[in-house]
């Protein structure tokens, strides 16, 4: 082994959940790029002193508690990382085709939006409204709104806004929307509140220094700070790492790559 393996390291974060019940992963996923990846080890002794002469000598310490931790940053933007921050989970959100029918907004403002479909069940309201026999008229009156006159839609988020100086008679009034929803697919991260439990794996890819892999067979993780959804930067998700020791199993396992014979 050389004496003077300096090190500029690199690496890919590949991350799994757990099977739901076990500590088995399910599969490792790369989590794409990270800029940071560290860890941390603290540990508590209980000192012993001896006193019988003189200044006191420390002629013992055992440990009480080791604690490992770490952090590591991502800006690869994906869906699943993002659910990973909100300690949530991550899914393909398939929308079925919603048949037409009329949606009556009530006391409605000038110059506001309105997101269509919410309910108490679907509280992200419809997305992708079908362009076709979209109308919008005053109600019950029924005196028919023109669109970038009366309002303006956004048909792939679902967003009807009633423009200042439209054919509204006061604000307050109550307005008819006849849409249907086309059929799509979209992604969708919801958040929780646990943090997510899983294994983790680091494949380094030093451009100077010996590689390696360190595999963390239990860890949690959790946000870790501020994930600012607008700025003059590329965006970052910062994330803790809870590093555990489950039964039989060690925390943390590091190993060169193999020689061949």
């Amino acid at each position: 082994m050389a004496d003077k393996n300096y090190t500029l390291g690199r690496g890919k974060v590949y991350f799994s959940r757990f099977k739901s019940g076990t500590q088995n992963p399910e599969g490792f996923r790369y989590l794409g790029n990270t800029p940071e990846m560290s860890l941390n080890i603290e540990q508590d002794t209980l000192d012993h002193y001896n006193s019988d002469e003189g200044i006191k000598e420390k002629d013992d310490s055992v440990p009480l508690e080791v604690n490992r931790t770490g952090s590591l940053i991502t800006d690869n933007i994906d869906p699943e990382n993002v659910a990973l921050f909100f300690f949530g989970s991550s899914t393909a959100l398939t929308q079925a085709i919603v048949a037409q029918d009329t949606e009556t907004l009530t006391g409605i403002k000038a110059d506001h939006a309105y997101k269509l479909g919410v309910t108490p069940s679907n509280p992200a309201g419809y997305f992708g409204i079908d362009p076709t026999d979209f109308a919008v008229a005053v109600s019950p009156a029924g005196t028919t709104l023109v669109e970038d006159v009366d309002y303006t839609v956004d048909l792939d988020i679902g967003v009807i806004t009633f423009l200042e100086g439209s054919l509204l008679a006061t604000d307050g009034e109550d307005i008819d929307v006849t849409y249907a929803v086309a059929s799509s697919t979209r992604s969708r991260v919801i958040s929780g509140s646990d943090p997510v439990e899983g294994a983790m794996m680091f494949v380094t890819k030093n451009p100077k220094g010996t590689d390696c892999v360190y595999m963390l067979p239990y860890i949690k993780l959790s946000p870790n700070g501020d994930y600012a959804l607008k700025g003059d930067e590329w965006q970052q998700i910062p994330l803790s790492i809870e590093v555990l020791k489950s039964t039989g199993k060690e925390a943390i396992y590091r190993d060169g790559l193999p020689a061949y014979a």
